[in-house]
């Protein structure tokens, strides 16, 4: 079979391994899509030794004894290989599980590639009229953006703010709007980006050229109830706890590896009330619940697929993603 290595430097290169035999627990799956996600970059510039591609769809092909998927399910793939035995995981809370062996296509071979190996905990079952490409937008453009504005009830913000408008910023905002925040606003750099938000009902503005904070407190003096960091920066997360409103929140959903300093004269936040909300991921109850709400129309996931790419254009599809241009891109073997 085809699989995609990342040795490092921006390259990619496409070989021609075995196709992999599933052990007791495991499901070999035929992937028909996977997603490219922004925590990719650090693979492209640095090298994994496995085939990355952590969001995934795809069907079963082969099982491995004592698993409870049969062949020719249609699954998304859970990234946390998470125990299913430990508290958390009884209690629908798997992606904290402290027991957890890697994430797919991190510490194991992932979605890059015509087929891959995959627990049979982590088959995350696709209704019949899920889509593949609506299953790899539930993962992480859905499925973390979901969970972090779950964790911040956001159905009881009147106004939020996103900054970033990738396909997490851009989940954010569906997930918002389906659950009922009136007015969100997203700051983004890309005209494309910025074009799209407006298009799924956003306050779309250009940070560079318009003044964030005069054109937010033109509207709310004290701020919005709550921000969603995606852009992972120092400056934007300053910048979110600039613009929320005293008592408001903050759900850092960026990935930001440096320190975090709040550089602010004293008591222009700490005399606030803000919470801040730092999520990983989505418990697997999540999943099911959101793609109800894809099945009843109320999360247009399929509009955030701007490119499909064959694997064999693996390099051009990261290319396009990371021009700023598209939306979710995704690579089909």
């Amino acid at each position: 079979m085809r699989a995609a290595r990342f040795p490092g430097n921006g390259r990619i290169e496409l070989v021609e391994v075995p196709t992999p035999e599933p052990a007791e627990g495991e499901l070999l799956i035929r992937v028909e899509g996977c997603g490219i996600c922004g925590s990719d970059h650090k693979v492209l510039l640095n090298g994994l030794k496995s085939t990355p591609g952590h969001e995934v769809a795809g069907a079963v092909v082969e099982t491995g004894a004592n698993c409870r998927t049969e062949v020719g399910a249609r699954i998304a793939a859970y990234l946390p290989k998470h125990c299913g035995e430990c508290e958390f995981c009884r209690q629908g809370k798997e992606n904290l599980c402290p027991n957890k062996a890697g994430l797919i296509g991190w510490s194991c071979d992932g979605g890059y590639a015509e087929y891959m190996l995959l627990p049979d905990r982590n088959a995350l079952s696709l209704d019949a009229d899920t889509s593949f490409a609506e299953g790899v937008v539930l993962l992480d453009t859905l499925g973390t953006a979901g969970h972090a504005i779950r964790l911040a009830q956001c159905w009881e913000a009147r106004s939020a703010l996103v900054i970033g408008a990738g396909p997490i910023g851009l989940g954010a905002l569906l997930s918002m709007t389906a659950l009922g925040v009136p007015r969100v606003f997203v700051s983004e750099l890309s005209e494309y980006r910025r074009e799209a938000a407006a298009q799924f009902g956003a306050v779309a503005l250009d940070p560079v050229h318009e003044n964030l904070e005069e054109r937010i407190r033109d509207e709310f003096p004290y701020g919005v109830d709550l921000v969603v960091e995606a852009a992972g920066t120092l400056p934007t997360i300053w910048q979110s706890f600039d613009l929320v409103k005293p008592g408001g929140k903050v759900c850092l959903v960026g990935e930001y590896w440096g320190r975090v300093e709040l550089e602010r004269p004293k008591g222009s936040w700490m005399i606030n009330d803000i919470t801040v909300i730092r999520s990983f991921y989505f418990p697997v109850p999540d999943f099911d619940e959101n793609q109800r709400m894809v099945l009843e129309g109320r999360l247009p996931v399929r509009s955030l697929v701007s490119h499909e790419f064959p694997l064999a254009q693996i390099s051009e599809a990261f290319d396009a993603f990371f021009s700023g241009r598209t939306l979710k891109v995704i690579v089909k073997p």
